[in-house]
């Protein structure tokens, strides 16, 4: 996935930690810590708190990731992926994943092997924390005020831009810039955006671009104990390791299948 920017995780990074919901999302699916970055922008991390955010990249004029990460208050989860996974577009995974509990990860629609399963929640988050990145260097008291698409630009000359889960990393050399238009239907509405944003690739400039909505759903996504869990694939998640680390392909799935949520927050 070189063209996501996606790297396993190595080590520790200085970071800016970033929203709340995000936060509860990597928790959620990784068992470890929460994602981060180091960016350009100001240090205004109250502004962008959303819960639910959809991004569509498109890199070469070809969409590569097309994602939708929803956050409930509890830290669970749901997460539509749809990834194109090789450059000419051959082959692509999609399907929706759910954290349940801080333990659990349950996938429907496609069948990834459970390594798999992580790299596309990966892109989810990775992407979605880089959305809040630029917003957060163009526009660092929030979301804008309703009226008429605004056109936006912001530029960084020497910081880097570095996002992580607790298994992945994605690095965004400077100097970036990001330029594109940023509007607000209605008040609390969803804010709308389309970004082009320019990063330094090993001395190389390389443009991606990225579309979609950030706000905040109310009442917030949730999985009730009622919900009924036949044609979800179930997995448990794996322990941090002492780097921090977590996988979901640790203890596997669990000996009986629940019927529903309820029964499965109530396994160890």
């Amino acid at each position: 996935m070189s063209e996501l920017a996606v790297r396993r995780s190595s080590g520790r990074h200085d970071r800016l930690r970033y929203p709340a919901c995000l936060r509860l999302a990597a928790a959620a699916a990784l068992a470890a810590a929460a994602g981060s970055a180091s960016a350009g922008a100001g240090d205004s991390r109250a502004a962008w708190t959303p819960n639910d955010i959809s991004v569509t990249q498109t890199l070469a004029g070809q969409e590569r990731a097309g994602t939708r990460f929803e956050v409930g208050d509890n830290g669970d989860a749901r997460i539509e992926v749809s990834l194109t996974d090789s450059g000419d577009g051959s082959v692509h995974t999609a399907g929706t994943i759910l954290l349940i509990g801080g333990r659990w990860m349950l996938t429907r629609g496609f069948a990834p092997p459970p390594g798999k399963a992580v790299a596309a929640l990966d892109v989810a988050a990775l992407n979605s924390q880089l959305v809040i990145v630029l917003l957060t260097a163009l526009l660092p008291e929030g979301p804008p005020a309703p009226g008429a698409p605004a056109r936006v630009h912001f530029a960084e000359k020497a910081k880097r831009i570095r996002i992580a889960t607790a298994s992945a990393t994605g690095e965004y050399g400077a100097p970036w810039s990001v330029e594109g238009t940023v509007s607000a239907p209605a008040a609390d509405a969803p804010t709308s955006y389309r970004l082009s944003f320019t990063y330094s690739d090993h001395g190389h400039p390389t443009t991606v671009v990225f579309a979609g909505n950030v706000g905040n759903s109310k009442p917030p996504v949730q999985f009730p104990d009622s919900m009924k869990l036949s044609g979800w694939s179930i997995r448990r998640i794996g322990a941090a390791s002492a780097s921090g680390a977590a996988s979901a392909s640790g203890a596997g799935p669990p000996a009986h299948k629940p019927a529903t949520v309820g029964e499965l927050r109530e396994l160890q």
